[in-house]
């Protein structure tokens, strides 16, 4: 008789409520669980809400690994509530709001990645042009976790970090800073200056940035002798 192996004395089992966890989130798409290294199945939540105010843009996301998407809820939504989908390798990304103004809609859901065990992790975030669809500019980063052949620490941070950056978060907030730029704005075909993107909603910035101060804050505290 098959039996499950036990699990992982590096992993310990762990549970979180989506809703409680997303109610305090930092950014769009953060994981959940403090797993990423090879191998992990990483379940990330995202929520969006309507208001008068808000705007998120349009980008494509691209993974060698599988995404699936679990809709937890929502409300005049293109997503139904308890839908569950896997997404296409290089797929658009959005609220998913019908209206974004309406500050009745909302969605909160997960995209769950199961992290390469060996080799390469490859992902894209690229954005088109508004006006002619043209590729206005790409960010393709290597996002091989950690544990793998070929995982490099220092690609977005040190091998030293207490915390490691999520690489879908650190390579987002690449692809906002060239989109976001003067040459990133004008497409190279048609001449069009497209708006700036709107990096608040998703909170890729504030991630990463915090992120960076919690290692700073445990070397500290090493420094110290107090950890």
């Amino acid at each position: 008789m098959n039996r499950i192996p036990p699990p992982d004395p590096s992993r310990e089992p762990l549970k979180v409520n989506v809703y409680e966890r997303m109610a305090n989130a930092a950014n769009q798409l953060m994981a959940l669980f403090p797993y990423d290294d090879a191998g992990s199945i990483v379940p990330c939540g995202a929520v969006m809400s309507g208001g008068p105010d808000k705007a998120y843009g349009h980008f494509f996301h691209g993974n060698s690994v599988a995404e699936v998407v679990v809709v937890y809820g929502s409300h005049k939504s293109l997503l139904s509530s308890g839908q569950i989908f896997a997404t296409q390798p290089l797929h658009g990304v959005n609220s998913f709001l019908r209206d974004e103004k309406d500050p009745e809609a909302f969605g909160v859901m997960t995209i769950t990645q199961h992290q390469s065990e060996s080799g390469d992790q490859r992902e894209t975030v690229m954005a088109r042009c508004q006006e002619c669809k043209a590729e206005l500019v790409r960010v393709d980063y290597d996002a091989t976790p950690h544990g793998a052949e070929g995982h490099d620490p220092t690609r977005f941070g040190s091998a030293d970090d207490r915390v490691r950056q999520f690489p879908t978060t650190a390579g987002s907030m690449e692809f906002l800073e060239l989109r976001n730029s003067d040459e990133g704005r004008t497409c190279a075909e048609c001449g069009h200056v497209n708006p700036v993107f709107p990096a608040p909603e998703w909170g890729w910035v504030r991630q990463v940035e915090q992120t960076h101060a919690v290692n700073h804050a445990y070397r500290a505290l090493v420094k110290e002798g107090l950890s």
